[in-house]
């Protein structure tokens, strides 16, 4: 297998343009007909998977659209002062939204929409293209380059098969960040991550390349300004490339038995050029409170090391043989022993006692892939047979992207919660944001509350796992209260703004303003309506919308310290 060492011959294979294209076709075909499902029932979230997540990422558009940037939660009641520089690649395109459509507009929504599907096509063909030139950084026979490309985009294991031996969700179907297709089907700001992470590879192998300070300087440079794209993607990623760099430096220095110096001065300044937005992420997260409370509730643990050899098997057996490929050319070319070092830190770090194991996988698919292509071709030689084999396997490992794009065109189709919302609901929320003042906080069930900031510029008092500060205990509130099984004094605490936290007694939420209930709340009522409307009245609420099943009652200010006379 030759490495590649010249001008990028592109012009001669165009399979892999074909399959970009392609794959950005095929992703973009569910959206396609989720927005053509629409009608008198139903609207279209904008998601295909993990929707808690995604009406996140789009409230956080709808808060740049209102004219802010610097980041505060409001799936959370608790104040605190926002952040700069947070959630950064959602707020902006936001600021854009908002100056092409008014927040204050129902249409802001649609823009939002529609801005995220471009943010989702744009920085995924930015992945693409920066993955096949990272792979050709490396691979010079066409098959390999084109085998490891298809593999890297929208390769897995054998997970799939997790789920008929009671095993659980195979992981190529929720962690994203161990894999490729999930980031190309709906995760754009993980895709300019990865992509900029590659590209300051990319720049620090061009630095690499160069003996003199004046040539090599500047490509260090740009590697440490991609590195900046990636870590305001996703801050701790910083931490994940700086493993990655100290990884790679020490296998370097293991393999040729000398400290690698040039290397080091080259990822050293690299590293510098990101290091204070690093200090200042940790600050941020470490001193405000409610974004340290945030932070420590984004538990996300890896499963067995067994569910994860399942989920890399088919890529892992060729990677093997690959494994010793890089090995040896790693004396002559620093550049392959970074395959090995990603390999070995991303399945160290996801077993660290950290709070985000699963999410160190980060970008690791790219590696594995291409030691594996190296395995299979340097295996299947100039044998047609081997190959034939070769790319069956190559086949394979695609299954599980096959079955995540059968699954959501099946999800589409069909329309129902929390994929599509009732076109009541929307309609209602539409209502509350044009009468209600901006961060005015609204209790609903943890299913409307999570849609609320998507349709509103109002918090919600319970709607996100990590960003609603113990949201357990709030949930089971809130349950409490439209079951009827609260006590007076709970009651009359929820709805004066829901008290403070248990483990943080000096957090306590903002008043409450508004309240709504439709189909999930009246879920949790099983009847008892109108006695719930009565004790609304009793606690100086008053109904201020009633159309298509859904109701929403305000908050009317104490007079002289007593709720008025209903």
């Amino acid at each position: 297998m030759a490495i590649y060492g010249g001008e990028m011959p592109l012009r001669r294979d165009f399979r892999p343009l074909i399959f970009a294209l392609a794959l950005l076709a095929i992703t973009t075909l569910p959206y396609v007909i989720g927005f053509a499902q629409q009608n008198d029932q139903w609207r279209f979230s904008g998601s295909l998977f993990g929707v808690d997540d995604g009406n996140s990422y789009l409230a956080k558009m709808r808060f740049g659209g209102r004219g802010e940037w610097d980041f505060s939660l409001f799936y959370t009641t608790e104040p605190h002062t926002g952040a700069a520089l947070v959630f950064l690649p959602y707020i902006l395109p936001g600021q854009i939204a908002g100056r092409l459509v008014p927040e204050t507009e129902p249409a802001h929504t649609t823009a939002i929409l529609i801005l995220w599907q471009l943010m989702r096509l744009a920085f995924d063909a930015l992945y693409l293209w920066m993955l096949w030139r990272f792979i050709s950084a490396f691979l010079a026979q066409r098959n390999a380059r084109f085998a490891a490309f298809v593999m890297a985009s929208i390769g897995g294991g054998v997970g799939w098969i997790l789920p008929f031996i009671g095993g659980g969700l195979p992981p190529e179907f929720y962690i994203p960040e161990g894999f490729s297709f999930l980031i190309i089907l709906g995760l754009p700001h993980l895709a300019l991550a990865r992509a900029a992470m590659l590209g300051g590879f990319l720049a620090l192998f061009a630095a690499q390349r160069r003996s003199e300070k004046r040539a090599w300087i500047p490509y260090a440079l740009l590697a440490g300004c991609c590195w900046l794209i990636t870590g305001m993607s996703v801050p701790f990623y910083f931490g994940v490339i700086y493993v990655l760099l100290g990884m790679w430096g020490l296998l370097v220095w293991l393999r040729n038995r000398q400290f690698p110096t040039a290397l080091f001065l080259r990822c050293l300044l690299a590293g510098l050029i990101t290091l204070p937005f690093f200090a200042y992420y940790t600050l941020v997260f470490g001193q405000n409170q409610v974004f340290s409370v945030w932070s420590a509730q984004n538990q996300l643990p890896s499963p067995s090391p067994l569910v994860y050899l399942a989920a890399y098997l088919l890529p892992a057996i060729p990677a093997a043989a690959g494994t010793v490929y890089a090995w040896r050319q790693g004396r002559s070319e620093t550049r392959w022993l970074l395959l090995i070092a990603w390999v070995v830190a991303a399945f160290t770090l996801v077993y660290l006692p950290i709070n985000v194991q699963r999410r160190m996988l980060e970008g690791v698919i790219v590696p594995l892939s291409l030691l594996a292509a190296c395995g299979l071709m340097n295996w299947a030689g100039e044998r047609a047979r081997r190959h034939v084999f070769a790319w069956i396997w190559v086949g394979a490992t695609t299954i599980p992207a096959v079955l995540l794009l059968v699954g959501t065109l099946n999800t589409v189709l069909n329309p129902q919660m929390p994929v599509f919302r009732p076109a009541a609901e929307v309609a209602a929320l539409e209502w509350l944001n044009r009468n209600a003042a901006p961060g005015d906080v609204i209790l609903a069930s943890f299913e409307t509350g999570n849609a609320i900031p998507v349709y509103t510029h109002l918090r919600s008092f319970i709607g996100h796992g990590p960003e609603t500060l113990e949201a357990d205990r709030k949930a089971l509130q809130v349950e409490a209260l439209f079951s009827g099984t609260m006590t007076d004094e709970q009651r009359a605490a929820l709805l004066a703004g829901g008290g403070c936290l248990q483990n943080f007694p000096d957090l306590c939420g903002d008043p409450l303003n508004w309240l709504i209930f439709g189909e999930s709340e009246r879920q949790m009522m099983a009847g008892g309506e109108d006695a719930f409307r009565r004790m609304l009245a009793r606690e100086g609420w008053r109904q201020v919308y009633n159309a298509d099943g859904w109701e929403i009652y305000e908050r009317i200010p104490p007079v002289g310290g007593q709720p008025p006379n209903p």
